[in-house]
């Protein structure tokens, strides 16, 4: 494989065409496993990372390296827009996500930052992005964003949650018309936000709605799908989206109408059926189980990802990736044997 077609590769597989072998790439913070990433972050500190134009590329490029995948990934946070609109994140010292002030009240939705404030808030985003691209002129540049209904749950919730974000479906179904509320201008700075990375450079986006399986069953339409449709339209079709949505597979009928060129998946789907289930649908991206890469052998990993591209391989419009994020329990070998395999087949 010649990195010169990695771009052209991604881009067809987008658009629904077969391709003599898929694009791969691994999702998110992809170097969370490799030891210069450490090494990195014990210089930066995670948000130091993400902060710093020059440090953030360098942790992109990191697995690029390695494994020479076909597409890299901005690295950045998906509350990196919850900070811009005036609600900064940490991590708490046990590990997890937490915001030192959330939204509580109907009142504090007014104390959002406007969506214009984004381009100005996140330029750091926006340099990492023109960097990432000059070095990566061959390969597919994905950026992403979470989605308004992710967002506002952190947001409303104060970090992660442990009993099913409690608070901010209890928010939602108390005020409706402040929750619409917020998810408008949630859906506004989302729009902001991917808009600004579209013009810097990149060849899709990512819409991450982490927690689409909290919204109520067959409410997920009017919870979330119908503004990311908003955001969609507001961006425009002149770059591809994907729409992450984890472990809802097994809802996707909620989800198909929203119109993303992909759909990525967790791994208790099969990516095969929903493609004959659902046939208009152009691409679908993923869904190794990421937890395979800690604990099988490099041979296990290899049969499962050639099982898995020779299921979508006839079908068309399939991206090769992990059913979720990498975990920094990984084993390199394990993630060296993925990438191979990859790579070989239709040779």
């Amino acid at each position: 494989m010649k990195s010169a077609n990695s771009r052209e590769l991604f881009l067809s597989a987008l658009s629904g065409g077969k391709t003599c072998r898929p694009p791969f790439w691994i999702m998110r913070q992809a170097g969370r496993y490799l030891p210069e990433y450490r090494k990195l972050k014990e210089k930066w500190g995670f948000l130091g990372i993400v902060k710093n134009p020059e440090a953030s590329v360098e942790a992109a490029l990191q697995p690029i390296r390695r494994f020479d995948f076909d597409c890299a990934i901005v690295f950045s946070d998906i509350l990196a827009l919850s900070e811009a609109l005036g609600y900064p994140y940490g991590f708490a010292d046990g590990g997890g996500i937490f915001l030192p002030k959330r939204i509580s009240s109907p009142g504090d939705i007014d104390s959002l930052l406007p969506a214009g404030a984004v381009g100005e808030k996140l330029s750091y985003v926006a340099e990492s992005i023109k960097l990432l691209r000059a070095e990566l002129p061959n390969k597919g540049l994905i950026g992403f964003s979470a989605s308004p209904w992710t967002l506002a749950s952190y947001m409303v919730e104060g970090g992660g949650s442990k009993d099913g974000f409690r608070k901010f479906l209890e928010f939602a179904k108390s005020f409706p018309g402040e929750f619409a509320s917020l998810m408008e201008k949630l859906s506004a700075a989302v729009a902001e936000y991917l808009k600004m990375q579209c013009e810097c450079g990149i060849d899709a986006f990512q819409i991450f709605d982490s927690n689409a399986s909290f919204a109520e069953e067959n409410r997920y339409g009017e919870l979330s799908g119908k503004y990311i449709e908003s955001v969609l339209e507001s961006v425009g079709g002149g770059v591809k989206s994907i729409l992450y949505l984890g472990d809802f597979g097994k809802r996707f009928g909620e989800a198909a109408r929203i119109g993303a060129d992909a759909y990525s998946l967790g791994p208790s789907v099969s990516l095969g059926q929903i493609k004959e289930s659902f046939p208009n649908v152009r691409s679908l991206q993923g869904n190794l189980d990421p937890k395979l890469l800690e604990r099988a052998a490099p041979e296990l990993i290899a049969s499962e990802t050639r099982a898995l591209i020779e299921d979508m391989a006839p079908r068309g419009g399939h991206i090769f990736n992990l059913g979720g994020g990498i975990t920094p329990q990984a084993k390199i070998e394990n993630v060296e044997a993925l990438a191979e395999t990859v790579r070989k087949f239709g040779e």
